[in-house]
């Protein structure tokens, strides 16, 4: 019960510090915020406080920032609608920021070195096994930067990017010696048997010392990697290899998140900084009623050189909404479902 708890006020906190950097991105541009909430559902405590009606709610998830005419016409001089352009873009654009920077700090502050020695495994290879298929074409020194097209950031992105293709052979990029060399045809099969009888690949990658400087490298590239993750998700969702019964929605994430918890608070926190992560790319999709549906139709505003009727915005936002809670109904009951047969 605890682990679920937790779980549910981490999902609780992403989303009110999603909405908190809508809300001072406003506040410091001299936007109106009506109302600013914590939580959702009935209200516990309102206060009012310089025009903004801040409001606590029963249910310890979600939360809003209501700004003056950011949904309709406003004669308000400090209404969304009144504010400069570039202005408007940074508002919409601050609750993912948010998120990323969460994320980002989550990932620096519990980011661990993970090789034997204390120090970080990198894609960099030490050594190649003379058996490897691979030996003629890659040799100790090389640093992998991409397979397939696939850009290597942290270790465990050479596994993934073997595992999209179906072939053995894979075209390899590699920094050698200071320069690029691209290698069109590398075999990478585990045919070579380590102590333990297992197959192998062959190649060892190296390990180098924990400083200031790894550290935040190596923190740098796990947040990317974690985007990275969740955008080719949605082009797999996109694309058909997942089906939207694949997909989970708050009941499932706080089921995942809960049993992360009892496993480990280490992973339960990268967790949580690839969940923020994930809201913030998800955010910034360019679909009606979310922040990227939002600024598209602000690029447009900057490119017809005026706004789109409020009222047309409004009902594809609205439209959008509509098709939004659907799918969260959806994959709501998909996560109940699953739990309920998982249960039996």
């Amino acid at each position: 019960m605890l682990q679920i708890i937790l779980a549910i006020l981490a999902f609780g906190v992403l989303v009110i510090v999603h909405e908190f950097g809508h809300f001072i991105t406003a506040k410091r541009g001299g936007v109106q915020v009506n109302e600013f909430w914590i939580g959702m559902g009935p209200t516990i405590l309102k206060h009012e406080h310089k025009g903004t009606l801040y409001c606590l709610k029963l249910l310890p998830f979600g939360g809003a920032c209501v700004m003056e005419g950011e949904d309709g016409e406003s004669e308000n001089e400090h209404a969304f609608g009144k504010a400069k352009l570039p202005r408007r873009m940074l508002i919409v654009c601050a609750g993912a920021l948010m998120n990323f920077l969460v994320g980002f700090l989550i990932v620096l502050a519990v980011m661990q070195p993970n090789g034997p020695n204390g120090g970080y495994i990198v894609s960099t290879i030490a050594s190649v096994d003379p058996a490897s298929t691979a030996a003629g074409d890659l040799k100790a020194g090389d640093e992998i930067l991409k397979i397939d097209g696939y850009h290597i950031l942290v270790r465990s992105d050479f596994e993934t990017a073997l595992s999209r293709s179906g072939s053995a052979t894979h075209k390899v990029t590699v920094r050698r010696e200071g320069e690029k060399v691209t290698l069109p045809s590398v075999k990478l099969e585990a045919t070579v048997t380590d102590a333990n009888g297992n197959k192998r690949i062959g190649i060892t990658f190296a390990e180098l010392p924990d400083s200031l400087g790894m550290h935040l490298s190596m923190s740098v590239r796990t947040a990317v990697n974690y985007a990275r993750l969740v955008w080719s998700s949605v082009g797999m969702l996109v694309s058909g290899q997942v089906g939207v019964d694949q997909l989970s929605g708050p009941v499932g994430v706080a089921e995942v998140m809960a049993d992360t918890a009892k496993y480990s608070m280490i992973s339960f926190f990268q967790l949580v900084a690839f969940i923020s992560i994930n809201l913030g790319v998800m955010n910034l999709l360019p679909l009606p009623a979310l922040d990227g549906g939002r600024l598209v139709f602000l690029i447009i505003e900057g490119i017809r050189r005026k706004p789109v009727p409020p009222r047309y915005e409004g009902y594809v936002h609205a439209a959008g909404l509509i098709l939004l809670l659907m799918l969260m109904v959806y994959v709501t009951g998909q996560d109940v479902l699953r739990i309920f047969m998982r249960s039996n």
